[in-house]
Parts: structure tokens; sequence; C-alpha cells
């Protein structure tokens, strides 16, 4: 093992002494040499002993002392103890994987001499761990990471034997190196989804590799949930079943940035009937918005984890039923007018907010701007009878069921107002009793939509009884 070591140490310090310079050294005459390498000044100060701790356990000392000429930005004792209070099982060094630690000091040193007056702004420096750093002098000296960090330099040209120091105010990372519950534990807005994940015993399951996406409701999120029921003065006083549905309607399963967003919905690990996936719905036009009300927090979104991303939000998102799912999509604005309208005897949002399961064939605005036109004295929905319109609505309403498109058959079904006749010799279709074709629309934003109480097939016109 100590062969191995000093292999390792010799190898690297070959690898170190003959890299070739890319950036340019201030001129000889304007710099006294010093007698003092690298790891000798670094010794020397106080402020960085917790830095030469990290260099002895990752076995990195030699090869910091060898030639150079070597660039070294050196995170104070004050970044070292961010460092570790950013997670919460890093009580010290020695709970550090020494492969992270490897990594993340590498990350540290450029392979070259660079002295500020020789940084320009944008420039991009490859350090040893292969990773990049971009150089920020827009405002002072700052450097841009990968992990997307804004580090600011604390000391500059601090000159050494074999290269130059910069001291800076945060340990760089080349990527994040939290998993999402660490993550959410740094981030002190984010407090109570924390003890919501504990109390729904659900920790380890977002510890898991993933990836996962999650949106995290911040803590005033968590506040107007709990005012929103007289009951509900704190976590304890929601139902545990009640609180993992919720939780888990905000993950996802893979790992999705903002950029990957459009208008569709997504399976959240909240399930519904027969373990269906609920769906989350997803707006982008005019701006991101999910489940009908809830923002990303400006600032918070795209942070990665090691194992996936999180977004911040605005609200605490609770599982839709059949309704809330029609009521947000502004596709099925004539549906829901439809159901709503004050005429009918039939109390259409009651009936379709019970336990269900119901599986719905929802006509599409464009479908009932379709039937309008089918009758030239029909201008609105008010000119329908309604004793039509509520026959209408009951014929694309199967109760007692919540059948996904893949569990279609061939054959009759029953709904609350009559037989439909499913037919899947031509793609995913209707025959109606007044002998239409209708199609039912395939596709993530318009089937399969599940609810808590059953499942949404949107079609291209209204079901004729």
């Amino acid at each position: 093992m100590l062969f191995k070591s000093i292999k390792k140490v010799f190898i690297l310090s070959l690898i170190l002494g003959f890299g070739f310079l890319t950036l340019t050294s201030c001129d000889d005459d304007d710099v006294k040499v010093p007698q003092n390498d690298i790891v000798d000044i670094a010794s020397s100060d106080s402020n960085l002993s917790i830095l030469v701790q990290a260099l002895q356990k990752a076995d990195l000392v030699s090869a910091l002392q060898a030639d150079g000429p070597f660039t070294v930005f050196a995170p104070t004792n004050e970044a070292f103890q961010a460092l570790l209070d950013s997670k919460a099982s890093w009580n010290s060094l020695d709970d550090i994987p020494v492969s992270v630690l490897t990594d993340v000091l590498l990350y540290h040193v450029v392979n070259t001499e660079a002295f500020s007056a020789n940084l320009s702004d944008g420039q991009v420096l490859t350090t040893l761990s292969q990773s990049t750093v971009t150089v920020d002098l827009s405002s002072g000296v700052k450097f841009t990471t990968g992990s997307n960090q804004s580090v600011s330099a604390v000391t500059l040209d601090i000159n050494a034997s074999n290269g130059v120091i910069h001291t800076v105010s945060q340990v760089f990372l080349p990527s994040n190196i939290q998993d999402i519950v660490d993550l959410a534990v740094a981030t002190p807005d984010l407090s109570t989804l924390v003890s919501a994940l504990q109390k729904a015993d659900l920790v380890s399951a977002v510890q898991a590799d993933g990836p996962f996406t999650v949106f995290a409701p911040t803590n005033a999120a968590f506040q107007a949930l709990l005012d929103s029921n007289a009951a509900w003065n704190s976590l304890d006083d929601i139902p545990v079943e009640t609180l993992k549905n919720v939780l888990l309607f905000h993950v996802l399963s893979g790992k999705v940035m903002s950029t990957d967003l459009s208008d569709t919905y997504v399976n959240t690990l909240a399930v519904g009937p027969n373990d269906e996936p609920l769906s989350l719905q997803v707006e982008t036009t005019g701006g991101i918005e999910f489940n009908g009300d809830s923002k990303p927090v400006s600032g918070l979104i795209d942070i990665s984890a090691t194992n996936g991303v999180v977004h911040v939000i605005d609200k605490v998102m609770l599982p839709p039923n059949v309704v809330t799912l029609a009521l947000n999509n502004a596709g099925f604005t004539s549906l829901v007018a439809a159901l709503t309208d004050s005429r009918h005897t039939t109390d259409f949002v009651s009936i379709l907010s019970g336990d269900g399961p119901f599986t719905i064939f929802a006509p599409t605005n464009d479908a009932f701007q379709a039937l309008l036109d089918s009758d030239p004295t029909w201008n609105s929905l008010a000119d329908i009878p309604i004793a039509t319109l509520d026959a209408v609505l009951k014929y694309h309403v199967v109760n007692g069921a919540n059948v996904q498109a893949d569990q279609l058959t061939n054959g009759d079904v029953t709904t609350l107002g009559g037989t439909i006749t499913i037919d899947l010799t031509s793609g995913a279709q209707i025959q109606t009793s007044s002998m239409q074709t209708v199609n039912i629309l395939v596709g993530a934003a318009t089937n399969d939509v599940q609810g808590t109480n059953g499942v949404i097939h949107a079609v291209d016109m209204v079901l004729l009884p």
C-alpha cells in the first residue's frame, strides 16, 4: 500500500511538473522568486489549515511541492466549514470520501502560473480535474464553477517558489456533491419540506440513486397549505398517507431541467386508482406553471444534485381529481362551462368529485365548437336545450372504472348516458349510438391524464347518444 501511494504521488508529480504553460506569467523582473513552495505557504497560514489537512488526507502534498508552476485557488477555513455544513452527514474531512475530496482539491489547481494581472473576463481555465473554471471580472475578481457557484477571491497573488496562490471564499465544486435531501437540508427555506419528508418516511426514497426531479415547496408554501385547513396547525395534523401522496406528487422519475419542460402532463410518483401514476400538468406558454397555479421561484430552478434536480416552487401542489384536471386545462373550458351550466338539475361537479373511479372522454373546445356549428340556432352552449346537454354529458362518463388507453379493448362500454363501442381496428376510436366515429386523441398531453378519482381521455368530437 505504501509503495502504491509513493508511486501515485510520483506519477502525479511528473504530470504536474511537465505540464505546459497556457497563461502568461508576470515578468521575472517584476517578481522576486520566493523560497517557499505552495504547501509551505499554506502551512504557515492559520486560515488555510483545513486546506493543508485536506491535501494530506487526499495524499496531494508532494504533488503540490513539485516544480510546477501552478495556480492554486485556496479555500479558507471558513469556506471548508461551509462545505461541511452543506451536508448533514459531514462533520469533518474524515466524512468526505477520499475520491470526492481528491477530485474537489484537483479542481482548485491550474497547471500554470496565473497572476491576477493575467486574468481576463470570461477566460476559461482548465483544472487538474479536467473541469473548467470561468473568470468573472465584472465586479471584482470572481470565479464561476461547474456547479454554477460564483466564488469571490479573498487574497490575490500570494507568490510561491512553484506558482501563485489566490485564496477564495468558497470551495470550488465541479458539480453539485449533495443529493436532493442534503440540498434541502442545507437550504433554510426548505426546512418544512425536510420535516415533511421525515414525517412521511420518504427521506431514504429521495436519497436513492434516481435520478429524480423534485418540485420543492418553500416554507411559506407549506404554511399556506396549513392555513387552508382549519384543522391543520402543523404537519402532525395532516394524515401521514395524505402527506405522503402529496409529497410524491412533487417527484418525477428522471432528471427534467426547465429547458425540457413543455405544455403537457408528466407522471409523478404519487398514485391513484389501480396504482396508476398521477398526472402533473405543466404549462410553459406565458411562463412556467405547475398543476394550474404553482410557479417556480426565480433563481431557484435547475439546482443539480447528485441524484437529480430540484426546482423550488411557491405552492404545495395537491393531487387533482378529474374535475380539477378539467378546470386547470385551457383546452377544456367549454366542457367545464357545459358541466357547470346553471340550468342543470344534475350536479355534475359533485358527482365527478366523488370517489369514482371514472373514465371520462373529454371533448376539446374545438369539438364543442363543431357541435355548435352543426345547428344554426346554436350560437353558444346556452342555446342547447338543457335536457339535451345533460344527456350528452352523461354519455361521456364511465362510472366504476379507471381505464388507461392500453387497457381499452374492442366492444361495448356502458356510460352514464348509454352505450358506446370501442373500436381499435383503425386506431383508438369510439363508435356512438348516433353512428359517429370519434377519435381518442392519443398523446402525453391528451390521454391517460390520471387524477385521484379517475382518468381523462380527450376526444375530437362531442359524443351524441
